[in-house]
């Protein structure tokens, strides 16, 4: 059982930074409550490849400059066994929040963002 939900705990979403936050970990409630919804429609556990990034650690890995990874509000997922990326985004587009969100495509994995200010989609 998950301290966020039944299956997400915070250290999951912790930031991965060296010599920065000390491993914060933000978390929006919706971000978690989209994910667990799209565990729930994959039936597969979900491996949160980056979470929360503070701005140190986002720069140091190029990320946007304002990037919903340093509000909480974004995660990269890894694709389970049998699922594509492709495959998760588009079960992923049928949450609202990531539909109205954010949806990165890339080789292995899925960017995932509940961003309120309209849908992006793009692919790497």
């Amino acid at each position: 059982m998950g301290d966020l939900s039944k299956n997400f705990n915070r250290s999951e979403f912790a930031c991965k930074g060296k010599n920065c936050c000390g491993h914060s970990a933000a978390v929006h409630p919706d971000l978690v409550d989209a994910l667990r919804t799209l565990r729930d429609r994959i039936g597969k556990p979900l491996s949160i490849t980056s979470g929360f990034r503070c701005n140190r650690h986002n720069q140091a890995v190029g990320g946007a400059e304002q990037s919903f990874h340093t509000l909480g509000m974004a995660a990269d997922v890894s694709c389970p066994a049998g699922v594509s990326p492709e495959e998760l985004a588009v079960i992923a587009e049928e949450i609202p929040l990531f539909r109205e969100g954010g949806i990165g495509v890339y080789a292995s994995w899925v960017h995932l963002d509940v961003r309120q200010s309209g849908k992006a989609r793009w692919r790497s």
